[in-house]
């Protein structure tokens, strides 16, 4: 076998079989919890919650979504992403009005994350769901930083 025919399969495989992961660095904090009155409160309309009220809400619906996801259960991981989806429209001016400069990079991080959110309903991508889920804890925590 030629050299250069040689190289091209090591090259080949070396592609094939490296690949990157993304690591996820679970922080101690715990996201805060809303007793079950103020969750009945931001449930009902969430166009006058806080800031941490919709983060709360993210929160949980991201959690719902990646457990509907994972079930199968399409209609119930529709409805949460609905729920993410209105809860996202609202945090999003709330955050760049509270936090200025950083606001850019703040609300991208998390963008990234409602996207994930719904391309594992729309794709029927449970690892989105997944990964949703995990970086949502960072990308909150970045906010109280």
């Amino acid at each position: 076998m030629s050299r250069v025919r040689l190289a091209g399969i090591l090259l080949g495989v070396a592609a094939l079989t490296s690949g990157c992961a993304t690591e996820v660095i679970e922080l101690d904090a715990s996201p805060s919890t809303l007793s079950a009155a103020e969750a009945a409160a931001v449930s009902a309309d969430l166009s006058t919650a806080t800031l941490d009220e919709l983060t709360q809400v993210l929160s949980e619906e991201v959690t719902a979504l990646s457990r509907a996801t994972f079930n199968s259960d399409r209609d119930e991981a529709r409805q949460h992403l609905d729920r993410i989806n209105e809860a996202w429209s609202f945090a999003e001016p709330l955050i760049v009005a509270k936090y200025g400069e950083l606001a850019d990079q703040l609300t991208y991080d998390l963008g990234r994350v409602i996207e994930l959110a719904r391309s594992s309903v729309e794709r029927n991508r449970p690892a989105d769901a997944d990964k949703a889920k995990s970086f949502l804890r960072l990308a909150l925590a970045s906010l109280n930083a």
